[in-house]
């Protein structure tokens, strides 16, 4: 039974249907097959790309070694070695998921992107997919959230959350209580300058649970007290702390390495269904409180003061407590790493964190140069290397006939630090955001899909306007006040579905 549902859940490649529609997207517009040259195109089994072995498929290619690819260290180094060897368009595939084809011009997966936005296709994990619609399905109700929803169900989601999340005034409404929070965290830096080991040797897990507390006041409409010293192992805070990296660890395990889970279920699957569990639990406890602050509060409140969980659970109670743990997952690690790419890059560029800190100090409230260090950073260190898209119909992209049910990969990480697009991409320069137009450095002078670090489109990620809010307030609280370096070796990342900093951290907080 079980295999016979996740089967259905996720079909595998080979029955995915790859006969060419009679409509199919070319460039801007649709061309009947008989109006098209059928020599001219070729067929999407001939776009370059791996060629498994018989039996074995891909997994030769993840063993130490083994195969072509070898044990790369990231995503970025992957697409950089598959352009290399491949070109503009690579065909592969990744065990039991869909056929992916890497787009490396911005022009062809911006055609693609735009023909599939009116109702677009982006599979979530598969193991998640799993969790809310077969194995909690009475739980969850047909209610999946934005991260594992298709079609209908996702655009009715989103369609709820959308006038609440998207609204200039949530930047009014939750900054007093940001700026509370990230001078709890600057207090807690101050607190430990003269012990740079220990700053270095907590430091991840102290930005992490700022992030949680942070996104929590957001989702929740109150604190939950993750800045304590003294947190302990069954805390609300670090059980959800735990399991956001459980979640990125076990994923990884099962669904970009070589895993059975789908036929039965492997110690590591069962770990992660443990993991959802326990997160699922820890947030409706949390989302309960919080009613009941709202219902003790009374409603005698203007409704541009009310918080997000509260204006959702008028539209929406399960809308509402979907959107909360929705957040409480996806918005901890995500910001702190955005956070620690910013820091490192001003630590290691002090001319830059310098000018930063005077505009810090002046009058000037449009936050110009610090917006423009956010975007550089993000543009160097993205949290995620790709943006993806499942198309839903046929198109022709270079030449080749690409099928529906194909993931198209655009990426962006590696776009973005190319000389084709940035001058001196790997250098770390704010002022390409703000140069005028005639200066070579302007951002503008380059394909608009090259640099995406909150996704395209509908699918763009809801929750951008707050992350860049909380970033920007902790930044600016940090650098107004602390002057950062950078005492080792250069950073190095690692992928482990998301990007992140590889251990150990060496930086170093003094008073101006």
């Amino acid at each position: 039974m079980f295999l016979r549902k996740i089967i259905e859940l996720v079909p595998p490649p080979y029955l995915v249907n790859r006969s060419i529609h009679p409509n199919i997207t070319r460039g801007k517009h649709t061309h009947h097959l008989n109006n098209v040259q059928s020599e001219s195109i070729k067929p999407f089994d001939a776009i370059p790309g791996l060629t498994p072995l018989p039996v074995l498929g891909p997994i030769q290619q993840f063993l130490s070694m083994m195969g072509f690819l070898g044990p790369q260290k990231t995503f970025y180094d992957l697409c950089k070695l598959f352009y290399e060897n491949y070109g503009s368009i690579v065909k592969l595939s990744i065990f039991s998921r869909a056929d992916i084809v890497i787009l490396y011009e911005p022009e062809d997966f911006d055609q693609i992107f735009r023909a599939e936005d009116i109702s677009p296709s982006r599979p979530g994990f598969q193991t998640l997919v799993y969790y809310r619609t077969e194995l909690k399905k009475k739980t969850f109700d047909g209610v999946y959230g934005l991260t594992t929803a298709e079609g209908a169900q996702w655009r009715d989601f989103r369609t709820k959350v959308n006038p609440i999340f998207l609204k200039p005034k949530l930047v009014k409404l939750y900054t007093p209580a940001l700026s509370e929070i990230a001078d709890d965290m600057l207090l807690k830096f101050k607190n430990q300058l003269d012990n740079k080991d220990n700053i270095n040797k907590n430091f991840d897990e102290e930005l992490t649970k700022w992030s949680l507390e942070s996104v929590a006041y957001v989702g929740l409409g109150s604190r939950i007290g993750c800045l304590k010293d003294d947190l302990k192992e069954d805390d609300p805070a670090k059980i959800l702390i735990t399991c956001a990296k459980e979640v990125l660890e076990y994923t990884w395990a099962l669904e970009f390495r070589p895993s059975p889970w789908k036929y039965f279920s492997t110690p590591t699957f069962k770990k992660l269904m443990r993991t959802y569990d326990r997160q699922w639990e820890t947030s409706a406890f949390l989302i309960k409180e919080a009613k009941r602050q709202i219902s003790e509060r009374g409603q005698d409140i203007p409704e541009e003061d009310k918080s997000i969980i509260e204006k959702l659970l008028a539209v929406d109670e399960k809308v509402a407590i979907m959107m909360a743990s929705e957040m409480l997952l996806a918005g901890i690690d995500t910001v702190a790493f955005s956070v620690t790419s910013i820091l490192y890059n001003l630590a290691v560029n002090p001319e830059v964190q310098d000018k930063l800190r005077e505009e810090i100090h002046s009058e000037n409230a449009s936050k110009r140069y610090l917006k423009a260090c956010i975007k550089e950073a993000l543009r160097i260190y993205p949290v995620v290397s790709t943006n993806l898209r499942r198309t839903t119909k046929d198109h022709i992209v270079g030449g080749y006939h690409i099928p529906a049910g194909i993931d198209i990969l655009s990426p962006n990480e590696f776009l973005s630090k190319m000389e084709k697009y940035y001058p001196e991409p790997t250098q770390f320069i704010p002022d390409r955001w703000i140069v005028e137009k005639s200066n070579p450095l302007y951002y503008g002078n380059t394909h608009p899909m090259v640099t995406q670090p909150f996704g395209f489109g509908v699918r763009s990620c809801i929750g951008r306007r707050i992350a860049e809010l909380e970033i920007e307030i902790l930044i600016q609280k940090l650098i107004g006040e602390l002057k950062v370096t950078w005492t080792g070796p250069p950073i190095q990342t690692e992928t482990k579905v998301l990007n992140a900093f590889k251990k150990p951290y060496h930086f170093k907080f003094e008073h101006l």
